[in-house]
């Protein structure tokens, strides 16, 4: 039998989809929130993946985009220069569905559904937008996007990574580099004598303070600050919560970003009591054993609230062997013939999570989405507040 294709797949899922519509589910739970990121996660992907694709040759509908026809040159110049005008998600949808035969060759998206539930998702939603995607990188594993929405009345910050595991173990590079620490959080406890290291190529795409590596546009966390800021202090986004996220690379910046951002006095002015939410797919450790104790400083002052999702058999959560290295936040760890496991940083060896049977996939988005979504009836009733509320799960994060 032949196989069907992205497109194929898309038509005969959305045409089931139309005669059993999906129950409509409660829209602020912790259920509804990893789901809405992982959507996030996978839009950045895709959305990057065919702007690479846009470079060399004309797609579907461009125009959605911001797009013009022109020579290579001119197209390169424009889609190296990101996004800096507002795009809707009905365009960003309607683009992608037009150039599903375009994703069908690459293999990271072409055999995943997450893709196509995704599409169908966003396609309910009618008032959200791109306000940024940096695309400067999309030929690496670093590029975000930053979504409005104003349905949820949430930002999102969205964090590209790389879903091969190969690709991660190849090229991490587990150099500690040292951060200072906030006059915000200093004064909320810490202890300016202490250092805090954290890992040394993250801090450097977000802080610019190594030498960056060929061809990567180091020192972004300033931009990405500033374009919050505007976003808030232009009245459009009063009150929304701040969401960051990311999978894999993108999950462990995701973290180091949404420290940054919960360390800001700033940022602290402009979201009031609301914690900055970081929900990670599949991260790499972040830092040091300082790290986590500058983390949980911001989590007991209601700075930060961190969900990070792990899969059972996922080495690249365990994958850097680095003296003190720890996890922060929220462990959810999903296994396909178990139960859900909560708990606070969870401390997972590599022995156990290595098998010399295990599939790649397991880090692969597609796979969070699958064992997430069987893990539905487990969560659906819990909110992050909840999470943070109770104390069977935080009880080391109390001490």
């Amino acid at each position: 039998k032949q196989m069907e294709t992205l497109g194929e797949r898309y038509v005969r899922i959305k045409e089931e989809r139309a005669q059993n519509p999906p129950p409509q589910e409660p829209s602020y739970n912790m259920f509804s929130d990893i789901k809405a990121m992982l959507a996030g996660s996978e839009l950045v992907y895709a959305f990057a993946t065919l702007r690479i694709k846009a470079m060399e040759k004309d797609l579907e509908k461009e125009h959605l985009i911001g797009i013009s026809p022109g020579n290579k040159e001119e197209r390169q110049k424009i889609l190296s220069e990101g996004i800096k005008d507002k795009i809707t998600i009905e365009n960003i949808v309607e683009f992608i569905e037009a150039n599903l035969k375009t994703l069908e060759d690459d293999k990271a998206i072409n055999p995943d559904n997450i893709l196509i539930d995704v599409l169908l998702d966003m396609s309910m939603i009618k008032n959200a937008y791109i306000a940024k995607f940096d695309a400067k990188n999309s030929g690496h594993a670093f590029v975000y996007g930053i979504y409005v929405n104003h349905d949820r009345k949430r930002i999102s910050l969205s964090f590209r990574g790389t879903s091969a595991t190969r690709d991660w173990l190849a090229n991490a590079s587990v150099l500690k580099s040292e951060l200072d620490p906030s006059a915000s959080l200093v004064k909320l406890g810490f202890d300016e004598n202490k250092k805090i290291y954290v890992h040394g190529g993250f801090k450097a795409y977000l802080m610019g303070d190594r030498k960056k590596a060929e061809n990567i546009d180091t020192g972004k966390y300033k931009d990405i600050k500033d374009e919050l800021v505007e976003l808030y202090t232009s009245g459009e986004c009063d009150g929304y919560e701040l969401i960051v996220t990311g999978h894999s690379l993108g999950g462990a910046l995701s973290t180091l970003m949404a420290f940054n951002l919960a360390s800001s006095s700033k940022i602290r002015k402009i979201l009031g009591n609301k914690p900055v939410v970081n929900i990670s797919f599949a991260s790499p450790y972040v830092g040091g054993k300082v790290f986590s104790e500058a983390f949980k400083i911001l989590e007991k002052a209601g700075r930060i609230q961190h969900i990070r999702v792990s899969n059972e058999t996922d080495v690249v959560p365990v994958g850097i062997i680095a003296p003190n290295y720890m996890h922060v936040g929220i462990n959810l760890h999903l296994d396909p013939v178990k139960d859900v496991i909560l708990v606070y940083q969870g401390k997972r060896s590599f022995n156990s999570q290595f098998s010399p049977f295990q599939n790649a996939a397991n880090h692969s988005l597609d796979e969070y989405d699958t064992r997430f979504r069987k893990a539905k009836d487990q969560i659906e009733s819990m909110t992050i507040n909840d999470i943070y509320s109770n104390s069977s799960i935080t009880k080391d994060f109390a001490e």
